[in-house]
């Protein structure tokens, strides 16, 4: 579907200020050139009003690891609810200004600058986008908070729960795109940084991703759109987090408490040498939320007469023990009955490596003080390893029934679930084990204007 709002993009900090300076500013040349102004100056906006219900009191539903509020058991708007507004400045005829700022009921309605770029246009195809702009990780990442763009409630969480943290990039934007009869080519190179917050499911601080370089391109028929993606992030760190620094804390502890008994001299030499190795070993797992990830993704759009077709295969590689690699799939079908839109979908994430091994913390039988402490170390890097899991699946039903133009109104039913009630998954949970299983009905309203 047809992206309302041109060049959409997220940010993730407070900046509501500078949406209403730049409406002030605006409003003031208006008035000094209201005819001139009029025609370069364009406000538009977007909206969903959600409510979500489900029964199960051990977790939250989230769309990101970043939202504050889950929508816990019983009734809730955090999940979907959502109200942004855009402006756009022709400045010249080659440069535009886009400014866009959301709110959503899950980060308590509070105003964020999603957007701000200046793009500039080189000849007829190519053009540089400068500031922040929508990260391009996944296939129709752009458009996740826009609901009216998406056919379904929201974009499947076991895929995008991941990409929706990672909203926006600050940095600079390549786009270059060419036509030949019916097809056209669409290339993204992009390259900057991003900053944000963590809240679930187990580290709570900020994020902050740095040297994020990657592509997209982007094939496109009368009826059908085929894209690839990948995105290379430098650093991906964790900072700020109480439950990080005291796991580095334990760690430094017992990695000095086993080298010390690696420097006793009465000890045999092979015993010294492997208790040398097991400390270094332990002293590895310093920040073991830190990486170096890798997003893949492939996918698809097609429409045939009534019918629509969507999904792709994602692959995140996050290059951490701890968190692991992960395959994903998503597939969704509609057909159109005039305004009404009956869908179904299905997606998955799996992990594709084995679960963090902490055999390191194991005992070493030579002083019951530190083993103790190896012992409780252990259990909480364990039960870290859980929580990190993140492999969920989900299957979705619902209907879209587009009332009038710009406005469409949702039904959809979701059960999410988990491998094991000792997996967390995208779900929000501070104990395992949970009930790992959630019946998710949702009404969503969305609206363009």
């Amino acid at each position: 579907m047809k992206n309302p709002l041109p060049h959409p993009l997220k940010i993730g900090r407070p900046l509501g200020g500078l949406l209403f300076a730049l409406l002030a500013c605006t409003s003031a040349q208006a008035e000094a050139d209201e005819g001139a102004t009029a025609r370069r100056l364009k406000f538009s906006g977007f909206g969903t009003l959600g409510l979500t219900h489900h029964n199960n009191r051990d977790v939250g539903v989230i769309s990101s690891f970043g939202q504050e509020s889950p929508a816990h058991d019983g009734f809730s708007e955090n999940l979907d609810s959502v109200l942004g507004a855009q402006l756009n400045w022709q400045a010249a005829d080659d440069t535009s200004l886009v400014l866009q700022a959301v709110g959503r009921a899950g980060e308590g309605m509070k105003p964020q600058v999603r957007m701000g770029y200046v793009r500039q246009q080189f000849g007829q195809n190519t053009s540089v986008r400068l500031g922040r702009y929508r990260s391009a990780l996944y296939f129709d990442a752009d458009v996740t908070e826009i609901g009216y763009a998406n056919l379904t409630a929201r974009k499947p969480l076991p895929v995008y729960w991941i990409s929706n943290n990672v909203a926006a990039i600050d940095g600079i934007d390549v786009q270059w795109h060419h036509s030949s009869g019916n097809a056209g080519w669409l290339l993204n190179v992009y390259a900057g940084e991003s900053n944000t917050q963590q809240k679930f499911p187990l580290i709570q601080g900020d994020t902050k991703l740095r040297d994020i370089r990657g592509f997209a391109l982007t094939y496109m028929l009368s009826n059908v759109s085929l894209r690839a993606s990948r995105t290379w992030v430098g650093k991906y760190a964790v900072q700020s987090s109480r439950q990080v620094e005291q796991m580095n804390a334990g760690l430094q502890q017992a990695a000095g408490g086993l080298a010390a008994l690696a420097a006793t001299p009465v000890l045999p030499t092979p015993v010294r040498a492997s208790l040398a190795s097991k400390a270094s070993e332990i002293a590895s797992y310093a920040n073991p939320f830190d990486n170096q990830p890798i997003y893949t993704s492939l996918g698809f759009n097609a429409n045939f007469d009534n019918w629509s077709v969507m999904g792709g295969w994602v692959g995140f590689d996050s290059q951490s023990a701890m968190i692991g690699k992960y395959n994903s799939y998503s597939v969704t079908v509609g057909r159109s009955i005039g305004n009404i839109t009956p869908y179904i979908e299905l997606a998955y994430q799996r992990r594709s490596n084995p679960i963090f091994n902490t055999n390191a913390l194991g005992p070493t039988g030579l002083h019951p003080q530190l083993d103790m402490g190896l012992a409780q170390l252990q259990g909480a890097f364990s039960e870290a390893a859980q929580f990190a899991d993140f492999s969920m699946r989900s299957a979705s039903v619902g209907m879209r029934w587009d009332v009038q133009k710009d406005m469409a109104l949702k039904l959809q039913y979701d059960l999410i679930k988990t491998p094991s009630p000792y997996r967390a998954g995208g779900l929000a949970t501070s104990t395992l084990p949970i009930n790992n299983k959630v019946h998710l009905v949702s009404v969503v309203f969305d609206f363009i204007f």
